[in-house]
């Protein structure tokens, strides 16, 4: 049996926001792995640099910068490259889907040309020719229903404002994962969905890994969901990862005091005073 190759490896990334003072980096020396087929969970508290460091994986740090560190996505060192052949790599080879689904939709254009546009980029052939218009559409049409939204072809025809924010996140789910990317960035994705339409979002999403074999980075704050589909998990507190190891026993045997607390804490919002006085 083949074991799954590492498809991202991070080391010692530090990142800083234009004039933070010296000592105080948003990401302080942040290391993490990933593997084909994984589902990795990134939890912590809100400003912990949880979706910094979505970003910043995917080279869209800007207006932080990376200070040091290394990136490798498959071996390619990601913290050198040019925004040429960084452009070449999103969507193909790494990808994030964002909180908001809506922020990664534009307001003034049909959802068919968005999906159009980027299912087209995603499945242009080897000969570097796409396919045809019609072919394209067979396809989105194809992806939407295999997402539970039904009707796809008028719903194409919609804006994205007519759309509800649980169908715009499943949208954005087919965007991201169109190419069969070798890492998706998740960040926050499940967040103010309804329990249902979360439920069916973590279904693809556990799709996702098993079809395409992908690596996925899921950010959340909601340690249920973690322990619900994540292989491994990395706890992050004020910009560093101070604990990770396999799911089961981050829940079940946590070593790191803030780690201890969260697990304790889940659900209770008189925890959040504690957590913030546990130091990093």
């Amino acid at each position: 049996m083949t074991l799954n190759k590492h498809v991202l490896l991070v080391e010692n990334l530090v990142v800083d926001f234009p004039g933070m003072p010296t000592g105080s980096s948003v990401l302080r020396g942040v290391s993490l792995s990933l593997k084909q087929g994984e589902i990795l969970g990134i939890v912590g508290e809100s400003g912990c640099g949880k979706s910094v460091l979505a970003r910043s994986l995917i080279r869209l740090e800007s207006p932080a910068k990376i200070i040091s560190g290394s990136i490798l996505l498959d071996g390619q060192e990601l913290t050198t490259k040019s925004q040429r052949e960084l452009w070449r790599l999103r969507g193909r080879k790494i990808s994030l889907a964002l909180q908001d689904p809506r922020s990664a939709m534009d307001p003034i254009f049909m959802m068919g040309n968005q999906l159009k546009e980027v299912v087209s980029i995603s499945h242009t052939g080897k000969s570097g020719k796409k396919q045809c218009n019609a072919d394209i559409l067979r396809k989105i049409y194809t992806l939407l229903n295999g997402v539970g939204i039904a009707s796809p072809k008028e719903r194409c025809r919609q804006y994205p404002h007519e759309w509800s924010r649980g169908m715009l996140q499943r949208a954005q789910l087919v965007m991201v994962s169109s190419a069969s990317p070798e890492v998706l960035i998740l960040d926050e994705i499940t967040s103010a969905l309804d329990p249902t339409i979360s439920l069916q979002i973590l279904d693809l999403i556990v799709r996702l890994k098993n079809e395409q074999n992908t690596g996925i980075i899921l950010i959340t704050h909601d340690l249920s969901i973690a322990l619900e589909i994540c292989d491994r998990v990395a706890v992050m507190q004020k910009g560093r990862i101070v604990e990770m190891g396999k799911v089961r026993k981050i829940f079940e045997q946590p070593v790191h005091p803030y780690t201890k607390l969260i697990v304790s804490c889940q659900g209770e919002e008189g925890c959040r005073g504690q957590l913030s006085e546990i130091r990093g």
